[in-house]
């Protein structure tokens, strides 16, 4: 599988007002795009090669070659391809792609955005999208690996199936976002027609401005492997106190995480992971950082992590429970998406999740 970011830097923000508490931490985007990056790189078993197409805002080009070498410390060398600028429009799109992607098949996990992080605690979903995709015919098949709330929602609306590995919903859908794994093939056709000086930096806009159909098979994951790091306030309110922002952790960088397990008070410093927690870190100065069991920490955290404790007394089945109960709410969220209402009615199934449920 070959990584694709094709991202620009920069501090000034556009699209969707997120909300985030007001005492959350929130660094400059520099830092969001090298954790970004960081999670990825727990994809490498996996990967073949990283091609990164990126441009610095001018804010921030004094600090490429930082970025720079941090790049070359995260991924091997020899599977390495780094250019300093975005595919800004379809000529560029096309001489890259067809430098880079030269087998239909092969996969690509690309990401047009600089801020979806990989939160999955290992890869066992992504070797299951591995096979799935391969294994099926449709040559515009696609794995929808963030916007999980949104994508446990639609799924159901679309009257998805469950795989027989219980790993994905399949439903038929056009979407052109630019945070999907998609086969070579798929992405090289985007670029066949000539857009002109039409900016063209994300394949969203191919069917928003452009009228391009490309219907296709999309398998949404029974779990979340990847949060958009501004979390999803933009379909839903009720998203803060369930599948909320993230931030860089202190430490992070340093690897010198400190991650606390199953305790109800907040301590500062470190990661507070409490499962039965009323309040998260987003909504509430005092609150958990996340709803999750020492089972869910990050894969890409765990040679980042200098303390780990664990509460003794907690009682682990109703931590578990409280766990679980976390994880099929973020199904169930009320949200509105693609123009559609979403309430507490019509969720998806609790048997879809029993592969990913304590």
């Amino acid at each position: 599988m070959i990584v694709l970011f094709n991202v620009k830097i920069t501090d000034v923000r556009m699209g969707y007002p997120y909300t985030r508490g007001a005492w959350m931490p929130n660094p400059e985007r520099f830092d969001v795009f090298k954790y970004c990056l960081a999670s990825t790189r727990a994809l490498d078993p996996v990967v073949t090669k990283y091609a990164f197409y990126i441009t610095l805002a001018p804010e921030l080009a004094h600090r490429q070659a930082e970025l720079e070498q941090y790049i070359y410390e995260l991924f091997p060398e020899e599977k390495l391809q780094l250019k300093w600028k975005r595919n800004d429009f379809g000529r560029d799109w096309r001489q890259n792609m067809d430098e880079l992607l030269t087998d239909p098949n092969e996969l690509v996990w690309l990401a047009a955005n600089d801020d979806h992080i990989f939160l999955d605690s290992d890869l066992n979903i992504i070797h299951s999208a591995i096979q799935t995709l391969n294994n099926d015919p449709d040559p515009n098949a696609l794995v929808y690996y963030s916007h999980w709330p949104e994508q446990m929602r639609m799924s159901y609306h679309l009257k998805g199936e469950l795989t027989s590995d219980k790993n994905f919903i399949k439903f038929n859908w056009e979407t052109f976002d630019g945070i999907m794994i998609l086969k070579a093939g798929r992405l090289k056709q985007y670029w066949e027609r000539d857009y002109g000086d039409a900016l063209m930096f994300k394949p969203d806009y191919l069917g928003a401005y452009h009228g391009y159909n490309c219907p296709s098979t999309v398998y949404a994951p029974t779990k979340e492997i990847v949060r958009h790091y501004e979390g999803y306030s933009h379909v839903g309110k009720g998203c803060d106190n369930i599948v909320p922002p993230l931030y860089v952790p202190e430490g992070f960088f340093e690897k010198e995480l400190k991650v606390r397990v199953g305790y109800p008070d907040r301590k500062d410093g470190w990661i507070n992971l409490y499962s039965a927690a009323e309040w998260l870190y987003n909504v509430s100065a005092n609150g958990a950082d996340f709803r999750w069991c020492t089972e869910d920490v990050p894969l890409f955290w765990q040679d980042h992590i200098s303390e780990f404790d664990v509460n003794l007394d907690q009682n682990i089945t109703q931590l578990h429970q409280a766990r679980n109960a976390s994880f099929l709410s973020a199904t169930r969220v009320p949200m509105k998406c693609f123009d559609i209402e979403f309430d507490h009615n019509n969720s998806a199934p609790q048997d879809w999740f029993t592969n990913h449920l304590l």
